[in-house]
Order: structure tokens, then sequence, then C-alpha cells
């Protein structure tokens, strides 16, 4: 299961949430129709609307304000199979994490240990194998190329980055 929301609070009094969503935004929901609790308890959502940076959810059986207080900072969760397909080049943060960063010359740099949002780019956080973490972005100069199934990602980074 791949985290990709959180409800948050409450939004009117019919029973919607409101989610902050690690998604790609419309893509995802016209395509995933049913998300999972943390006990993986199927829910469906019946529509959703963007706000303010976050998504307001109507989900099947959240009927009134009292139900919707009920879930409050519910994570939530989809299959990895129900996910939409990406362009090839594009990858899902999930994919990223634990690829082992390899540099130019073939040395082992340490792995990718989380994916930052960043307005100007998304940033590699790369654990070094002595636990020291720097942040690469993500972008083609630094990264090279990719390797999901080879488990490697290759960063080219510039002096003084690393």
């Amino acid at each position: 299961m791949i985290y990709v929301m959180q409800i948050v609070n409450t939004h009117g009094v019919r029973g919607e949430v409101k989610a902050l969503h690690y998604t790609d935004g419309d893509t995802f929901f016209k395509k995933v129709k049913t998300v999972y609790k943390e006990d993986n308890t199927p829910v469906k959502i019946l529509s959703w609307k963007f706000h303010k940076g976050s998504v307001i959810l109507k989900l099947d059986g959240v009927d009134e304000l009292n139900d919707a207080e009920k879930l409050k900072f519910t994570k939530l969760y989809a299959r990895e199979e129900d996910l939409p397909k990406l362009p090839k080049g594009e990858y899902y943060f999930f994919e990223l994490i634990g690829l082992t960063a390899i540099l130019p010359d073939g040395e082992e740099l340490g792995k990718v240990t989380d994916v930052i949002e960043n307005n100007a780019s998304n940033l590699l956080q790369i654990t070094k194998t002595g636990g020291e973490k720097v942040l690469i972005p993500n972008i083609p100069v630094f990264v090279s190329d990719v390797k999901i199934k080879d488990g490697t990602i290759h960063i080219t980074p510039i002096e003084g980055l690393i």
C-alpha cells in the first residue's frame, strides 16, 4: 500500500473531509476510486474537488459532520497496482526511495532515503554510508539515469554539492 493522503479536517456539515494529498492531482483521482485506511478498510471516493492546495473528498458512508470528525488525521493509502501509469522518465516518490545513488566514477554515494517537494524542483535526500545526508535536485543536470529494476540512480554532482 502506498501512502497517498491524510484527512486533516472536516469541510461543511454534509460529511465532506479536507485532505492533504501526495498525488499528481487529477490523474490520480480520475483513476483511483477506492483508498484504504491504515487497517486496510476500503473507502470509496464518491467525489472530489481541489481547494486551496488540498482536496475535498466525499467518501461513501460519511454523511454528516460527526462521521467526518471521526476521520480527522486518518492516513489513506492506495494499492500500487491502482496507481495511474506515469509517462516514461517520471517516477513515483516511493519508487525512488531505496535506490542506490551512483557517482559518475561508479562509486556508491549512498541510498535515496526521502524525496522532498520543493517549488524549484524536488530534492532527493541521499544518506551516505557514514550517515551524512545530502540533498540533490532531481533534475536532469544532476540525475542522469534512473534504473528502477537495477535499484540504482546515477548522480552527476557539481563541485561542492556533496
